[in-house]
């Protein structure tokens, strides 16, 4: 995504605020890098809030997962909710070259939200502006493209649901 747009979103214009996001960015790249081979769960986690993702209380982030790079503070985790490892979780599309489909594909940037409690197995891939539910669990290898309603299971590419959980978490 072309830096102008980046710091049209963020207001950060002016000669300070480009120096400033510079910084940002870059110790965010790092940090990233950092998250990708860190060995210790809780370290990960603390790590991917550092970089701006918004993360809940006791939650699991796996090995090599994947935040968006650029819009990391538009992805928010409920409390107690685990991330599958090499999860790619994003927040923003844009074609990055200078082609003709960029009219059709205009470069968008939407919340991802996933709720409290949500189980995502491994190499998940959810895609900007989705909400997962609470409670809701996101089978290995699907790709979400749309809402995942609460207390539900969900699986395949592109996710459907494949079962309800509400009777089967009745105390």
């Amino acid at each position: 995504m072309p830096a102008k747009e980046v710091l049209e979103f963020y207001n950060k214009n002016s000669f300070f605020g480009k120096i400033q996001y510079g910084f940002t960015f870059l110790i965010r790249f790092y940090l990233d890098k950092l998250a990708f081979i860190c060995p210790i769960k809780s370290w990960r986690t603390h790590i991917h809030r550092w970089r701006g993702v918004h993360i809940g209380k006791g939650v699991y982030i796996g090995h090599e997962v994947i935040f968006d790079r650029v819009f990391t503070d538009q992805i928010h985790i409920g409390d107690h909710s685990a991330i599958g490892d090499r999860t790619i979780i994003t927040a923003h599309a844009n074609i990055p070259t200078e082609t003709r489909l960029k009219k059709l594909y205009p470069r968008s940037i939407s919340k991802t939200i996933i709720g409290k409690g949500v189980w995502i197995m491994p190499n998940v891939t959810i895609i900007p502006g989705v909400t997962i539910g609470d409670e809701a669990v996101v089978a290995t290898g699907s790709v979400v493209t749309k809402d995942v309603p609460p207390r539900t299971l969900v699986g395949g590419v592109p996710a459907k649901i494949l079962k309800n959980l509400e009777e089967l978490l009745e105390d």
